[in-house]
């Protein structure tokens, strides 16, 4: 999350029955308070799945069986559906509830074929990708929705121990680093399905937009043909940036699972509250994973049951910006500094380790990296607080200074998570030296290089 916050929401109750999760909504009077005629409408085109084919029984975090019957996404094909009726008991709000999440099927064709290859007992590889909602914080790695989904899909399709499972969730951290380090956390894996998550992480400025996009492309262009899957999040505010990655999702005919949108719904209804789903202020807590885990489990059940058509081309040009597509990135095993200064190799963040930290030893003398590319990244650690100073870097290309500025590792709303910073925007690849020293003022501080990345 971009904030791991550790306020405690009120706590909501999770109950289990007949085999299933069933989530006490404290569900009041259906009609209660009055319900105007337009939601009547839509409400009513949502439950006419409801009445006909039951509960969803998903079984996430359990040994179950499968839920009983499949569904639309459309809520615009009730001309058929005479006799209608509101969800009344608990099982039918959580069965429209799961219907909610369902944005969109997309191009079941990828899907279906890696749902064949594990049913055939060929290895299978499920990858997730996404903030600490995907890393399990406050969960647990056991009992996060990665995990129980994953669990669900190689208990469904698989054929023994054919699925492997990749969490490549890392705390405070958005799509624009999430997109740095898909190569590394997820591609090296040769995943054949990954699921993207950043949806409370990310902004909607154009650099997130164009970092979320150039990760879809260079999912969806990898000779694996990886089915890729978007999961749409939200905090307790309503922060969801989910409008611009369900219009990614559109564009290249993805399937979305929006857990955004069937949270709200059962707000909006008074069928559900906050403390039910998180014990903060953005983390599911482990009902909540469950639930999400209940949404991915209905995806599965029901993608076979959609029409089927050709899969279409990846689209030439982007909805976005996918200037970030070929990004790599580049640790102490992959970069020899030409000199490291006052630096040594070894960082302190979880899942960045291998980068250089500065010491005072007294020389203060510049490390010095040689990259080339069009565009230059230094991931670094940043924190609100504490003993981190300012690094001065010189960018230089053919021995002249191209550009210097300073980058601070005491930024607001910092964590001791991982920071970006654009060192070089070009519009052809080019050589670059890179040299980091402390600023004036900032001796005797610390400071970690984390990664440099090129486009």
């Amino acid at each position: 999350m971009g904030q791991n916050l550790a306020v405690q929401a009120e706590s909501g109750s999770l109950a289990e029955s007949g085999g299933f999760a069933h989530y006490n909504y404290q569900i009041a009077e259906i009609l209660k308070g009055g319900i105007g005629k337009m939601f009547l409408k839509k409400l009513l085109a949502l439950a006419a799945a409801v009445a006909l084919t039951g509960a969803v029984c998903c079984g996430c975090g359990k040994s179950g069986s499968d839920p009983a019957g499949s569904k639309e996404v459309s809520e615009g094909s009730s001309g058929e559906q005479a006799e209608e009726k509101l969800p009344e008991t608990d099982e039918e709000w959580n069965k429209a509830m799961i219907d909610k999440s369902m944005t969109s099927y997309g191009n079941t064709t990828r899907m279906m074929n890696k749902i064949k290859k594990a049913q055939s007992g060929e290895e299978v590889t499920v990858a997730y990708i996404g903030g600490s909602i995907t890393e399990g914080l406050t969960a647990g790695p056991d009992s996060c929705y990665a995990k129980l989904s994953c669990d669900y899909f190689a208990e469904k399709f698989g054929t023994g121990e054919n699925v492997n499972y990749i969490n490549a969730g890392l705390s405070s951290t958005p799509s624009k680093l999430g997109v740095l380090r898909l190569d590394r956390d997820v591609l090296q894996h040769e995943p054949d399905i990954v699921f993207i998550e950043f949806a409370v992480n990310d902004g909607s400025d154009p650099d997130y937009q164009g970092a979320y996009e150039s990760m879809v492309r260079r999912l969806l262009s990898d000779d694996n043909e990886i089915a890729v899957v978007l999961l749409m999040a939200i905090t307790e505010e309503g922060h969801t940036a989910q409008d611009y990655m369900k219009k990614i999702g559109e564009y290249y005919s993805l399937p979305v699972i929006s857990y955004a949108d069937a949270l709200t719904f059962m707000f909006e209804n008074g069928k559900m509250k906050w403390s039910d789903f998180s014990d903060d202020q953005s983390h599911p807590n482990v009902g909540g994973h469950k639930l999400v885990c209940d949404m991915i489990a209905n995806y599965y059940n029901t993608v076979a049951d959609q029409p089927q058509e050709a899969e279409p081309p990846l689209p030439a040009e982007p909805v976005f910006s996918s200037r970030q597509e070929t990004a790599e990135l580049l640790e102490s095993d992959q970069l020899v500094p030409e000199s490291l200064g006052s630096f040594s190799e070894g960082t302190t963040i979880s899942g960045f380790k291998n980068g250089w930290s500065y010491n005072d030893d007294g020389s203060d003398q510049p490390a010095v990296f040689n990259i080339s590319g069009k565009f230059l990244y230094m991931i670094f650690k940043e924190n609100s607080t504490g003993d981190l100073g300012t690094a001065h870097v010189t960018i230089k290309c053919g021995g002249e200074v191209v550009s210097e500025k300073d980058v601070s590792g005491i930024r607001p709303g910092g964590w001791g998570d991982p920071g970006i910073e654009i060192l070089v925007m070009g519009v052809e690849s080019k050589d670059y030296t890179i040299e980091v020293k402390m600023a004036d003022g900032s001796k005797g501080k610390q400071f970690e290089i984390l990664a440099f990345a090129y486009t």
